[in-house]
């Protein structure tokens, strides 16, 4: 799972400070309410009434026509209360006049502040590009006052977007930065309640994400979770944070989904669903109705699944959104649809998530390749700088800091090499995979000569291989070499020693090598079979644990069958043209 209500975190993180909401509020005249007031009104009341947040935003904007000093803080309020409502466009012409304010009166802080506002923006219309700039520069901003609470924002908003591209062990080092500072003292956890609570839910958020992307620590990273989602849910009750807890719930109900627990699951998730929108929070219920269709179909009941996620596609049409996190929501209702033998939705479906898996792989190189030369390099750079600017007693005890520091910076720097030469090696195995299968097939469409031999009792065998294989008998799990013997009319001692002479192979190998063959061409030419998880393709093949599927292929083609399945995916044309 993949967005997970990452704008509304960004939001409640970065304008807390506004927070402190009235006891009671009535909504009198506007004329008898003063400037500080409806500031405190619209900011109090952008979640829980939105529409009503904008009234106050709209007068303040009103009054600030003939009041110059009211402009920047009427323009900063009005770009937030658009950007919750949606309103990207209204959002970003707002935000742009605050940013020119800002710069006119030399309001350096008021400049940060939008300029940050500004890449939330772009963020939660899922323009990551943008918002990573934007975010680079209030870092460079911010960096030279050693601005802690700045730092933490920025830190904050780059672990979302890392979490968004699937750098999710680099977010969970940024979140866990945050986190150690309230842990060690540095922040308050009592003076910015808000703020912790967010933290908690990143942490929460980036440790399912490890589980669904590292699944042989699974476990480990759902229990990190629930210890941190557990933990949340208490600060927010205490602090009446309902946005917070109503993604808390939701987040709760993931943690369950992943441990196989459905049915406790779902009661999670219409929990949420209901706080959700009696709350008015609407815009959590697309990801809520994600989980919730995908709740469903691992539940088999998939007419249910296709009404939720259906919910979700038209949500995304309406917004022209294209996240990582929901392009989910295509390859589970084509999977559905071939579970109900609507061939032509089926169909349909998987075209638009491969499209759509094409165009995010896209744009999370550029991403990456961005935040990496102008975000992560420069932090350590800055880090090593300020160390060696220390006295000279401290820079004898930090010395080792420093090198710590060196070290890091060459290790992430061997990595990202590492990563960017491991994908083209990847796609370079994938190609040549694909050449040799090419010639193999065109090998098996000619016309072959018989194979002579002068052992009668060789050539009998010989032939009786040539029918298994013809019959596929190789798929079944129980293919020992007893079975093979009996079903060829011969004993294992003969069958052993032919397939040695006259295949150069022990039996093991022999038929593994039929299956990834077949394996190879299947999943080349059949649609249907790519759509299968790899635990039931290795059931498929004759393999008796995914596992040992997945390390054959492995050995035999140097890439794993997911990416040899993702690959052929994004091929032009599908079977037409593999």
């Amino acid at each position: 799972m993949k967005k997970l209500y990452f704008p509304i975190i960004l939001f409640l993180f970065t304008f807390c400070i506004y927070a402190q909401q009235p006891k009671s509020v009535s909504f009198e005249s506007l004329e008898t309410i003063s400037n500080d007031s409806l500031k405190k009104l619209a900011i109090s009341y952008r979640f829980k009434n939105s529409s009503k947040a904008k009234i106050y935003a709209s007068e303040l904007y009103n009054r600030a026509k003939l009041d110059k000093k009211l402009r920047y803080d009427a323009s900063h309020i009005n770009a937030l209360i658009f950007n919750i409502l949606e309103k990207k466009d209204s959002a970003h012409h707002f935000i742009d006049i605050a940013i020119n304010e800002a710069q006119k009166s030399n309001n350096k802080r008021g400049y940060v502040n939008s300029l940050q506002l500004k890449g939330n923006i772009y963020y939660q219309a899922d323009s990551y590009d943008e918002a990573s700039e934007i975010y680079v520069e209030v870092y460079k901003l911010i960096k030279e006052e050693d601005d802690i609470d700045k730092i933490v924002e920025i830190r904050h908003n780059m672990s979302l977007v890392k979490t968004e591209i699937g750098q999710t062990k680099q977010a969970i080092a940024l979140a866990k930065k945050n986190l150690a500072l309230y842990t060690d003292g540095v922040l308050n956890k009592e003076n910015q309640p808000t703020k912790y609570i967010n933290t908690l839910i990143n942490v929460n958020n980036i440790y399912i994400h490890l589980a669904d992307n590292f699944r042989k620590y699974k476990t480990q990273y759902l229990d990190s979770a629930e210890i941190y989602n557990t933990e949340a849910l208490k600060k927010s009750v205490a602090l009446n944070d309902l946005e917070g807890h109503s993604m808390l719930l939701s987040m709760k109900g993931m943690i369950l989904q992943r441990r196989g627990n459905l049915e406790n699951a779902l009661v999670t998730f219409k929990a949420a669903e209901k706080q959700i929108k009696k709350l008015g929070f609407n815009n959590q219920l697309y990801m809520l109705y994600q989980l919730e269709g995908k709740n469903f179909f691992l539940q088999k009941e998939y007419d249910e699944a296709i009404d939720y996620l259906l919910k979700v596609d038209s949500i995304i049409g309406q917004n022209n959104t294209n996240s990582p996190t929901t392009q989910e929501t295509y390859t589970l209702l084509a999977q559905c649809y071939e579970k109900k033998n609507n061939k032509e939705l089926a169909l349909k479906y998987h075209k638009i998530y491969e499209e759509k898996d094409k165009q995010n792989d896209i744009f999370k190189r550029k991403v990456s390749e961005n935040i990496y030369k102008k975000y992560d390099i420069p932090a350590f750079e800055e880090t090593i700088k300020k160390l060696e600017s220390t006295s000279e007693k401290a820079q004898l005890k930090s010395k080792a800091l420093i090198y710590v520091c060196l070290i890091l910076f060459f290790v992430i720097s061997l990595g990202f090499w590492y990563y960017k030469n491991r994908e083209q090696n990847q796609k370079n195995r994938f190609q040549h995979v694909i050449k040799e299968l090419k010639e193999m097939e065109l090998a098996q469409q000619k016309k072959i000569e018989p194979y002579v031999v002068t052992d009668e009792n060789v050539r009998k065998i010989i032939e009786g291989l040539d029918k298994f294989e013809a019959k596929k008998l190789f798929l079944q799990k129980k293919c020992t070499l007893n079975y093979v013997a009996k079903k060829i009319n011969t004993n294992s001692t003969y069958l052993s020693k032919t397939l040695q002479t006259h295949k150069q192979k022990k039996f093991v190998q022999y038929i593994t090598d039929l299956r990834l063959n077949y394996a190879l061409s299947q999943l080349k030419n059949d649609k249907k079979f790519r759509t299968y998880d790899i635990k039931s393709i290795a059931s498929e093949l004759g393999f008796n644990t995914s596992e040992s599927f997945s390390k054959a292929f492995k050995k035999r083609t140097g890439i794993y069958p997911s990416f040899y399945i993702k690959n052929l995916n994004k091929l032009k044309g599908n079977e037409g043209n593999l």
